[in-house]
């Protein structure tokens, strides 16, 4: 499939998935379009790739979903980009880090670097990764 609307991906969205699952829920509620943009490639079915504007526009909508990239090296750490309360501002966090290092925060700015330097996030659960942000994104 080359791309989804909400009802094809609903479809073909596994049960468990908890990201896709949040994203199309939040496309529901918003209408959003960078949302289908993000899920169509969290889905592998987009020919085009989402934009720095859709990784932050889905961060800011879904405040349960963190943007990882993955370490560039074996010495490396992945770096985990997660929404605050304020619109606009993120909270970026080495996934190993220093215990109590709550992470840096960050403008948009940041994740637009990150996507012109390591390319397109993958999208985690903040459950999944929340032990990095204190026991959760928002401050």
């Amino acid at each position: 499939m080359s791309t989804a609307d909400a009802d094809t991906a609903r479809d073909e969205l596994d049960p468990d998935d908890f990201v896709g699952n949040e994203l199309l829920d939040a496309h529901d509620e918003t209408g959003h379009p960078a949302l289908i943009r993000v899920l169509n490639h969290h889905g592998n079915w987009a020919e085009s790739v989402p934009s720095h504007e859709d990784i932050r526009r889905t961060l800011d909508i879904c405040d349960d979903v963190v943007a990882r990239w993955p370490s560039t090296d074996a010495h490396g750490s992945a770096i985990l980009v997660t929404a605050t309360i304020h619109v606009g501002s993120y909270k970026r966090k080495l996934e190993a880090g220093r215990d109590g290092d709550g992470g840096k925060i960050v403008t948009g700015r940041t994740i637009e670097e990150l996507v012109d330097l390591r390319g397109l996030p993958e999208l985690v659960a903040l459950d999944d990764v929340a032990e990095h942000f204190d026991g959760g994104a928002s401050e």
